[in-house]
C-alpha cells in the first residue's frame, strides 16, 4: 500500500512540476496577452445561447511578445503565424452568436456594427477579414479563453496609426440584439 501511495505522489509531483515549467515558458506572452485582451458576453436568456466576443488589441507590445514567444518555443514548425505586420490599429476578434445565420461580422448584410471610439471620435473599420473558425488550432493561441465555436476576424483601422494611440479606446460591437463594449486605457 505504501508503494502505491509513493508512486502516486511521485507521479503527481512530476506532473505538477512539468506543468509549472510549461506555464513559466509562456509567462511573458501570457502577461502581455492579459494586458491587451478584453471580453464581453450577453446571454439570450437563462438557458439558451449567448453572444460572446474576445478581442486582442494588437499593440507593439503584443507584436514583440508574440514574436519572441514564437521564436523561443519554435512554434513556426507548429504553423503558429505572426499575422500582423502593419503599423495601424488592428484587433483580433473571436466572435460567437447563437444564431449561426447571423454569426458574421465581415459580410455587408451583417446585423452587427463595429465602431471604434477614440478621443470622442467614431471610426468604422477599413477592413474586416474572417480568418478561421476557432476550431482551427492556430488561432486559439492568441486568446486567453477557449473560443471553440467562435469565428475569428482581423479588424483593421488603417486610418489610425498605432504609435499615435493614447487615452481611452472602446471597440463597440452592436446590433438590435445587444451591445458589447470592450475598453482599453492606454
Amino acid at each position: 500500500m505504501i508503494k502505491i501511495w509513493f508512486i502516486i505522489s511521485l507521479f503527481l509531483g512530476i506532473f505538477t512540476s512539468c506543468n509549472t515549467i510549461l506555464h513559466k515558458k509562456n509567462n511573458n506572452y501570457d502577461l502581455v496577452l492579459n494586458k491587451y485582451s478584453r471580453e464581453a458576453f450577453k446571454y439570450k436568456d437563462l438557458f439558451d445561447g449567448k453572444i460572446t466576443v474576445e478581442t486582442v488589441f494588437i499593440s507593439e507590445e503584443v507584436k514583440t511578445a508574440l514574436k519572441k514567444d514564437i521564436e523561443k518555443n519554435n512554434l513556426r514548425k507548429n504553423n503558429i503565424p505572426f499575422p500582423i505586420k502593419n503599423n495601424y490599429l488592428t484587433f483580433l476578434v473571436a466572435f460567437y452568436y447563437y444564431d449561426s445565420k447571423l454569426n458574421n461580422l465581415d459580410k455587408e448584410s451583417s446585423i452587427w456594427d463595429i465602431t471604434l471610439i477614440l478621443q470622442n471620435n467614431k471610426y468604422k473599420p477599413s477592413k474586416i477579414t474572417k480568418l478561421f473558425r476557432s476550431n482551427h488550432k492556430i488561432f486559439k493561441y492568441y486568446f486567453k479563453n477557449n473560443q471553440r465555436f467562435s469565428a475569428i476576424y482581423l479588424v483593421e483601422f488603417n486610418m489610425l496609426e498605432l504609435n499615435k494611440i493614447i487615452g481611452e479606446m472602446k471597440l463597440v460591437i452592436s446590433s438590435i440584439e445587444a451591445t458589447l463594449k470592450l475598453t482599453w486605457r492606454l
